[in-house]
């Protein structure tokens, strides 16, 4: 996972901060809410999460996610404790995501966060 985030900041397309934030939230993830993210959903969530920050950063606008899925997050059990470790995934970081964004990553959180607990 670390490989890929240096990656990404090697080759400019997250800055320096946001690499350095997405490795407090591999670590955050992996030992505060018990969700393990070394396996390709898991690396496909967080560089998701990093190009959304930057995209957020730039003023780039994603459409939104598709409303139906969308519900089904917000009206599952989980979205409440799901809600506080997309917060605290946040906190690192000193960008205001677009609003769309928070869809898709609320959405990989709650597909990791199910996939954790099979």
């Amino acid at each position: 996972m670390e490989n890929r985030l240096n990656l990404l900041c090697d080759a400019g397309i997250i800055d320096k901060d946001i690499c350095e934030g997405m490795m407090q939230v591999v670590t955050q993830l992996e030992t505060v809410w018990g969700i393990p993210v070394r396996n390709e959903q898991g690396e496909m969530a967080l560089t998701h999460m990093a190009n959304a920050l930057m995209r957020s950063r730039r003023g780039e606008e994603i459409g939104p996610l598709d409303d139906e899925l969308l519900s089904e997050i917000v009206n599952s059990e989980e979205w409440v404790h799901l809600l506080t470790v997309h917060q605290s995934m946040l906190a690192p970081f000193n960008v205001t995501l677009h609003p769309n964004e928070e869809g898709y990553l609320m959405a990989n959180l709650f597909s990791l966060w199910m996939g954790s607990r099979s």
